[in-house]
């Protein structure tokens, strides 16, 4: 059953100022992971209350879209008569379908709280102007502020729907176990990390690697991740089978298997072709590591990597990553520097991120 759970500040419960009306893990995804520490941070600033709804039984599809809403709607209501309009509301917007379930939510917020934060994690409605999130933001009115996980995302914002109010919070901030950082000093391993399906880029992932095996190079591959459908899972199965002594695919990976995942890895590829990505907590955590990371232009990830020349056209990707791929293996001195470059990078941006999360938190808690 989903279930909904309220976690209060120490302070009396009259006096918190921000119901954070959230979907926490389960599931466990980036967005989950940063709306649990975001609320968790108002929390500790003493004037928070979280309204958190989980998906404990693993409902899919339509199933838990309708039983999130409902449960979001009934934290709303309850939310709502206790602020009476005098307190302040954090919420993150749904993507596609669920931005229909949203526009019923939304009366809810303009009636019952005096400042709505919407805190953005879906790119779709930012690159092209959708009517579901232009008719939410008109019923919220002129009080809605903003936060978005980059540059990028403000300006779509602004350009499409004439949004203003806006807070630049990166992910680098919500890294919760940071994998340990070493220089790589050779390209010998190749790794993917993430929900294994097409739009993640699995299949430029494979045609990287054997692009780079016609080139001579035989480079280890690791692909990590759940694969819910099945013949994506037997094309998989095959690729290992063809180099078993060089390829593996060990499923999901969380804790001490992830950083695992990390310290075995020298290059992450993310050729990401999902019209919602924005900005990957995955690829914080490799830079974390040491590990640089060839990405395709989606969402906030040029910003992301800023500097570096690690992405690339989704039509051109495989071609572009192949020949960097091939340039670091015949180079492991200007490899050992792109690996720095990695760790120099995520420290910078956590830095940023971690005042920008302290400045939010000030923001949205003050009287």
């Amino acid at each position: 059953m989903v279930e909904i759970a309220n976690l209060t500040s120490a302070r009396d419960m009259g006096q918190h100022r921000v119901n954070c009306i959230v979907i926490l893990p389960p599931p466990v995804t980036g967005q989950t992971l940063v709306s649990r520490a975001t609320s968790e941070a108002v929390v500790r600033a003493g004037r928070g209350r979280i309204w958190g709804v989980t998906n404990d039984r693993g409902l899919t599809g339509w199933r838990w879209t309708l039983a999130k809403h409902w449960r979001l709607l009934g934290a709303l209501v309850r939310a709502g008569a206790l602020s009476r309009g005098r307190q302040r509301c954090y919420f993150v917007p749904d993507a596609g379908k669920g931005l229909w379930l949203n526009l019923i939510e939304a009366p809810l917020m303009r009636l019952g709280f005096r400042e709505v934060w919407l805190h953005h994690h879906v790119f779709s409605y930012v690159r092209r102007r959708d009517w579901k999130m232009a008719l939410l933001l008109k019923i919220l009115g002129t009080g809605v502020r903003h936060v978005v996980l980059g540059r990028p995302m403000s300006d779509g914002l602004a350009a499409r729907y004439g949004a203003a109010r806006f807070h630049v919070l990166g992910n680098a901030a919500f890294v919760a176990e940071a994998p340990p950082g070493r220089t790589r000093d050779r390209l010998r391993t190749i790794g993917f990390l993430g929900n294994i399906t097409r739009d993640k880029g699995i299949g430029l992932f494979i045609d990287t690697l054997r692009a780079l095996e016609a080139e001579g190079e035989a480079v280890k591959a690791v692909i990590a991740g759940p694969i819910a459908d099945p013949a994506l899972r037997a094309e998989i199965a095959a690729f290992v089978a063809e180099a078993p002594d060089r390829r593996r695919a060990p499923g999901a990976v969380g804790g001490a298997a992830k950083r695992a995942f990390f310290d075995e890895i020298d290059l992450l590829l993310f050729p990401s072709l999902y019209a919602n990505e924005a900005l990957p907590l995955t690829i914080y955590e490799a830079l974390a590591a040491g590990v640089p990371v060839l990405a395709t232009r989606r969402g906030c990830i040029p910003d992301q990597l800023e500097g570096t020349g690690w992405t690339f056209d989704e039509a051109g990707f495989v071609a572009a990553a192949e020949a960097q791929a091939a340039a670091w293996r015949a180079d492991p001195a200007r490899f050992a520097e792109a690996s720095r470059t990695a760790r120099a990078l995520y420290s910078r941006r956590r830095a940023e991120d971690d005042r920008s999360l302290a400045a939010l938190v000030a923001k949205v808690t003050a009287p």
